[in-house]
């Protein structure tokens, strides 16, 4: 298995492509169109445009995932790391949070939550402090070196995402969030 870099950034192996070529993000999209003119022609009974639509979500899931993990790592972070930081920093100051809260916010089992703050905790980024009123509870909070992190982190990765998203109208930016957030909440419901 090979591996290439292209100009976007993007790594793609040999394995991506039946035949041994590199693939970029240009072929991904025009696979799906592909597929989408393959089911046309072989069962136009068939409506087969919500491929069209999960599989450039799936795709994009998979190019944003592949970009921050690389983001995340230089930076000596994963996305889950992250995550945590993040979710202090939004509760304002203090910056802290009971883990079961944290667990909540972040989708997380409690074990996993524990996981992730041992991980924050062993790079200096987190602390866990006891509360002065009820010793028996403890918080997660954030250092002095886990809130610069964070601050510097969240400036660049937003400076990031708008960046991807400057081939969208300030309208279109609303519009494709609105239509995203339909189908998520339809996902949501009952099966």
């Amino acid at each position: 298995m090979t591996a290439a870099d292209h100009s976007d950034g993007q790594t793609v192996t040999a394995a991506d492509h039946s035949d041994g070529q590199t693939v970029t993000a240009a072929d991904r999209a025009g696979r799906v169109d592909e597929i989408l003119d393959h089911w046309g022609r072989e069962r136009p009974d068939l409506d087969p445009s919500p491929i069209g639509v999960f599989g450039r979500i799936a795709i994009i899931d998979r190019m944003l995932e592949d970009r921050l993990g690389r983001f995340f790592a230089a930076h000596g972070l994963t996305l889950g790391l992250f995550d945590v930081l993040a979710a202090l920093r939004r509760l304002g100051f203090p910056y802290r949070a009971k883990p079961s809260a944290l667990a909540l916010v972040t989708m997380l089992t409690s074990g996993g939550m524990t996981g992730r703050l041992d991980q924050l905790e062993k790079l200096n980024l987190v602390k866990r402090v006891s509360d002065p009123e009820d010793r028996r509870v403890m918080f997660a909070q954030l250092s002095p070196e886990g809130l610069e992190l964070i601050d510097h982190l969240i400036e660049v990765h937003l400076a990031q995402e708008a960046e991807l998203l400057a081939v969208l109208s300030a309208e279109d930016r609303q519009h494709l969030a609105t239509l995203l957030r339909t189908l998520e909440l339809r996902l949501q419901e009952p099966s």
